[in-house]
């Protein structure tokens, strides 16, 4: 998504977040606001949007940055296992507790808990996680006295918190502890200005590591911006990393080295010789857009007037603020 996992120096901050879009430029303005403040923050998105990293970027734009940052996953917590995970175990508390141990909770006590698939954890879990965060403390297993805590919580979930709680699968007096800001991380398909840099991002990184020294051909970067991605950032790395095993290791991976769901066969032929030259204007203006982002500088270039590209925009359906966006219909030539 959109996300930096570089070779090197790892970024930190907004720095983790890639991509240009007008989506992911919001995202990256609104983050040191949320993370000056001491809110829990709730951040929804698709499966591989990359909603731990906008939790990291968040903890360390932060002054919490100095603490520890603690990732939970919600998903594999049962009844059994949350409290000694969460709260942690004297030792003797129960069999096979040979050490004491502190919880995860205890353990990011003046930085940041990350919730992930909150909405995963059983009606139990939620009310010991509920009455941990009202109090701000939490007893470990097997001793009676109890442990104040700092806590700033950021969950995360792939489903609709208010939809969980209408369903009676999540508890409303929870919702309202952990989601007091929402944030949204947005899928790759509404981004796709995104995907050509998070490409060359994330191919440096595949291709060194599997000792390919080959590029990316123009062509093979088109295919994979048109794809849908349904399964967001983390498919395209995965993709990415497929390729440096199934391509050659030097010259240019084409197209025909991709999944066999990117090979589309050739489009039909235009009918019209209006409907061609709509189709060049489109992607002339698009790209001359998206190196300038400035429509005074783009109509220069093309040889327009900034009221002449304005116009075209808007007969051409042409986002401003997003200009690889489709517009409805896909456009009337295609």
């Amino acid at each position: 998504m959109m996300w930096r996992e570089a070779s090197g120096p790892t970024p930190r901050g907004v720095d983790r977040l890639v991509g240009e879009s007008a989506s992911m430029r919001a995202l990256r303005e609104r983050i040191p606001r949320i993370a000056a403040s001491p809110f829990a923050v709730v951040v929804e998105g698709e499966p591989g949007t990359g909603k731990e990293l906008i939790a990291r970027a968040i903890h360390e734009e932060g002054p919490r940055s100095r603490g520890a940052f603690v990732p939970v996953n919600c998903a594999v917590l049962g009844d059994d296992l949350f409290e000694s995970e969460m709260f942690g175990h004297a030792r003797g508390a129960f069999t096979g507790a040979l050490h004491e141990r502190k919880g995860l909770l205890a353990l990011s006590s003046g930085g940041t808990v990350f919730l992930d698939e909150v909405a995963e954890l059983t009606p139990r879990a939620q009310a010991k996680l509920l009455r941990a965060l009202q109090d701000g403390e939490v007893r470990r297993l097997g001793e009676n006295r109890t442990e104040r805590l700092d806590l700033r919580v950021v969950a995360a979930t792939n489903r609709s918190l208010d939809d969980a709680v209408a369903a009676g699968r999540f508890r409303r007096d929870l919702l309202y502890r952990v989601e007091v800001v929402r944030v949204a991380a947005p899928p790759l398909r509404e981004r796709r200005s995104d995907i050509p840099r998070l490409t060359e991002h994330y191919w440096k990184d595949v291709a060194a590591a599997a000792g390919s020294r080959a590029r990316l051909a123009p062509e093979t970067v088109a295919a994979l911006r048109a794809h849908p991605w349904p399964g967001n950032v983390r498919e395209l790395q995965n993709v990415l990393a497929n390729l440096t095993l199934t391509a050659p290791r030097f010259g240019k991976v084409q197209p025909v080295h991709l999944p066999a769901a990117f090979r589309r066969p050739a489009p039909a032929r235009l009918r019209t010789l209006a409907a061609a030259r709509e189709d060049l204007e489109r992607s002339m203006v698009r790209d001359a857009l998206e190196r300038h982002r400035s429509v005074p500088a783009a109509a220069g270039e093309l040889g327009l007037t900034r009221q002449g590209l304005s116009r075209m925009m808007a007969r051409l359906e042409i986002d401003r603020a997003d200009p690889a966006r489709e517009p409805p219909g896909g456009g009337r030539s295609r």
